[in-house]
Order: structure tokens, then sequence, then C-alpha cells
């Protein structure tokens, strides 16, 4: 029985180790967010602050400022308006 073709691409790859390995994987889904929190920080901050008052207002404008602070000092902010000025011109 061991012999049947392998119907499954999934477990086909993973007998050849052609997948990617979970260090990889996590290595690069980290960067994706880390990227996003960046060039979104100013807009999330922005957000944080129009939250209605308490400590869940508090806790996410301290979470938000020094990414708010590190996209308006690297100007990675400007990207997140281009892209709003490119959304708005082409409804």
């Amino acid at each position: 029985m061991t012999n049947l073709p392998k119907s499954d691409v999934g477990e086909r790859r993973a007998e050849q180790s052609a997948g990617r390995s979970f260090r990889s994987v996590v290595m690069a889904v980290s960067v994706f967010y880390i990227t996003a929190a960046l060039l979104n920080g100013r807009a999330l901050h922005e957000d944080a602050k129009k939250r209605e008052y308490g400590k869940v207002r508090d806790v996410w404008v301290a979470v938000t400022r020094p990414l708010n602070d590190i996209s308006v000092f690297l100007q990675l902010d400007h990207f997140r308006e281009g892209v709003e000025s490119l959304r708005k011109e082409n409804p």
C-alpha cells in the first residue's frame, strides 16, 4: 500500500522536504506585519487617539506611539498618503 501514488501535493512536498521551514515562514510573516505596522504607523496612532477615553485607549496610544514616531521620522507615512491619493483619484 505504500507504493500508491500520492494524490496530495502537500504530502509529496513534505516527503521531499521541498516546503519552507517553519522558521522561515514565521520570519516572513513577522517581516510582513512589522513593515505593514511601520507603513501605517501614523494612521494607527491617529485611530488609537480617537478611541473612547479609558484604559484600552491608553494602551493603544502607548503601543502605537513608537510606530508613529518611527514612521514619521523615516517618512514611511508618505507611502500611505500616496496610495490614499491614488485611491481617491480612481474610485
